[in-house]
């Protein structure tokens, strides 16, 4: 493990903190030129880094930090949140999206799909949508589940139908695209940008979403991994329950981490071995890193890469087409 966590160490952070802040700078005011920058703070590790930075870069005075629970967030993520605005002297807003999301519906729609596969579903009962975590042990795409728990009791796991699990996402990702309006209303009010805070882990994977955590200006650490955020943050003082807290989407009533909801490996695995496939490391020399057999990363990458294509879309501009083989010019 040592020497897999050696392959992602950052030796020059200061280098590369200076370099992210002259990044924002640039970004900022000569770029977009505008007066500063928004941030929607989840209480989570990347949020709390980009926020540092762009404290660093502009000014607390030029940084605003966002804060948009809903009904199902975690209690943890406004405390958090609010510990690190205090500590960077940055301006927030608390905005409830509560009652957007009602507007959708969004609530019932997920309950109506709980109680469809749970009779006893009420508001008592919390749930979420976890993949199978066993990429390591066996082929296949690990289609994901409901796992719903009452009270003091025992968690159901419950295998969704394709259908109910694409109703349960489309519901799911308004909360993020609701936060998006929310981001630029505050942005251009202010002429501030939106600064987005996509790690390379998510990025690669297309662990976000469109028009919605993936909707903003400026994107500073999709060239880090998940693994050199957390170097980052210990280097930038951000507080330490914010570096232990688990990775989480924090989009479901029951908590789940991103291990178990999207990459399911851990993500300082799942560095390694992109690093590894970026450098062109063959699949042996791969397996010798990590232990594993040769049939258990082929399963890795093989995941990794159906991630990729899939999400391609999100890294692209949309497609348009062109006229030039048809209208010709005059000139």
């Amino acid at each position: 493990m040592t020497f897999q966590n050696n392959l992602l160490q950052i030796n020059n952070t200061d280098q590369v903190i200076n370099s992210l802040v002259d990044f924002i700078k640039k970004q900022v005011y000569e770029n977009f030129k505008k007066k500063g920058v928004v941030i929607g703070l989840s209480g989570g590790l990347d949020s709390s880094v980009v926020a540092a930075l762009c404290v660093k870069a502009l000014g607390s005075k030029n940084v605003l930090g966002i804060i948009m629970p809903e009904k199902e967030s975690n209690p943890q993520s406004i405390q958090f949140a609010q510990k690190l605005a205090k500590k960077l002297e940055i301006s927030t807003m608390t905005i409830d999206i509560t009652n957007i999301l009602d507007s959708f519906d969004i609530y019932n729609i997920r309950n109506s799909v709980n109680k469809k596969y749970y009779s006893n579903f009420d508001n008592n009962c919390q749930y979420r949508i976890v993949v199978p975590q066993d990429l390591i042990e066996r082929d296949g795409i690990g289609f994901p589940y409901l796992e719903i728990k009452e009270r003091d009791k025992n968690i159901l796991k419950i295998k969704l139908s394709y259908n109910d699990y694409l109703v349960m996402t489309a519901a799911t990702t308004i909360k993020h695209r609701a936060r998006m309006i929310n981001l630029y209303f505050q942005a251009e009010k202010n002429n501030f940008l939106v600064m987005g805070t996509t790690n390379k882990t998510e990025f690669v994977q297309g662990y976000y979403v469109k028009y919605g955590d993936g909707g903003v200006d400026v994107e500073p650490l999709t060239d880090l991994f998940k693994t050199q955020i957390f170097q980052l943050a210990e280097h930038l003082g951000i507080p330490e329950e914010i570096i232990k807290r688990k990775p989480s989407p924090d989009t479901w009533s029951l908590e789940v981490s991103d291990e178990e909801f999207f990459y399911r490996i851990p993500f300082q695995m799942f560095d390694t071995f992109w690093y590894c496939r970026e450098n062109n490391l063959d699949v042996k020399t791969i397996s010798e890193i990590f232990s594993l057999t040769d049939i258990q990363t082929k399963r890795i990458l093989t995941d990794q890469e159906r991630k990729w294509n899939y999400s391609k879309h999100l890294r692209n501009l949309p497609p348009s087409w062109k006229s030039n083989a048809i209208i010709k010019s005059k000139l």
